[in-house]
């Protein structure tokens, strides 16, 4: 918290798997109940969704009534045929998913010293993304900005109902994600995210601030162009996977007062070269950086656990090289 809060840290923050090294616990996402009941709600073989999409892999569909895709039973899926894609014509009529009032966030008896954190189970223009589609998600920033205002509004207060919830059962911070980047630049201009979406992310935060919780984002891709907007809307601090697409070095010197960043060495620059000198170097850059300007970071392992290293072709050897560095150089002077 005290990295988060700009608190006078005494070292730089920690989640990585080594448990002598991890300073956050997670509680499970609040449960959101579709208003379409459950059927066709787990992967498999459905014939019906798949003559309905021509795809001729695992299907289902998801909470926000999204028909879902993937092959070989590795990910979490693609949405493959939007629920409003087909046009607006239907929003009138369309049922936004609703909290699960029985769910009960628990914290882990081993936790009670950790920060817990909670993630949403739902995002922002993620939602708008499947539900749209992403390419006709796009047009409607431009074309249709009433309509994208008035779905916004109502995946607010769905996020809200889930972090009242979520502060309710004992979280200390949430964190939801929004991928609003390529490799080079944001999705959309400063000016479409000012106008249609910082709103809504202000309506988050300051729910987040009624309940004296932080609110953490993540993101991939390049989103330099919308971090100012971002950080006024009340992002307290960003999980970014790829922080040298605009470096370390930075954000630490740019946002490191005025926002966290939760993060891992990169993983396209960096950890992947399984280069034992550029990976320490870009720990050490890192570490450095941050303790430079009195804090500001929470160094993390990749992903949803060692599992996931493979997915980007990361040996535990050389992931187990960045975090030594970082916890070799994280006090603050």
């Amino acid at each position: 918290r005290a990295n988060i809060r700009h608190q006078s840290p005494t070292r730089l923050a920690w989640d990585f798997y080594d448990s002598r090294y991890k300073d956050i616990a997670y509680m499970a996402s609040p449960r959101i109940i579709s208003a379409y009941g459950d059927e066709y709600s787990e992967w498999g073989d459905h014939p019906a969704l798949s003559e309905k999409c021509h795809f001729d892999g695992e299907t289902r569909v998801d909470v926000f009534g999204n028909i879902l895709g993937r092959y070989g039973g590795r990910t979490k899926g693609e949405c493959i045929k939007g629920a409003l894609q087909d046009g607006w014509e239907g929003f009138d009529d369309y049922r936004f998913p609703t909290l699960d009032e029985t769910w009960k966030g628990t914290i882990p008896e081993d936790a009670k010293d950790k920060y817990i954190l909670c993630g949403m189970p739902v995002g922002v223009f993620s939602v708008l993304r499947d539900v749209r589609r992403i390419d006709s998600a796009l047009m409607d920033t431009v074309l249709e900005p009433e309509m994208v205002e008035a779905f916004l509004d109502k995946i607010v207060l769905l996020m809200i109902d889930c972090v009242r919830a979520a502060a309710s059962a004992g979280a200390d911070g949430i964190m939801f994600g929004d991928d609003w980047g390529t490799q080079t630049s944001s999705f959309i201009s400063p000016a479409s995210f000012r106008a249609l979406f910082k709103p809504a992310y202000k309506r988050i935060a300051d729910a987040c601030d009624e309940l004296d919780i932080d609110m953490l984002f993540h993101s991939c891709g390049c989103v330099t162009p919308l971090v100012d907007d971002m950080i006024e809307a009340g992002i307290d601090a960003f999980q970014f996977d790829q922080p040298e697409l605009s470096g370390v070095e930075y954000w630490a010197e740019k946002y490191g007062k005025k926002a966290c960043f939760y993060c891992p060495v990169d993983i396209q620059k960096i950890l992947p070269t399984g280069d034992r000198r550029i990976i320490e170097e870009g720990a050490k850059r890192m570490a450095d950086a941050f303790t430079k300007v009195g804090g500001g970071l929470i160094a993390k392992d990749y992903g949803g656990g060692p599992e996931s290293w493979a997915d980007i072709q990361v040996s535990p050897e050389w992931v187990d090289w960045a975090r030594d560095v970082i916890t070799a150089n994280s006090d603050i002077r």
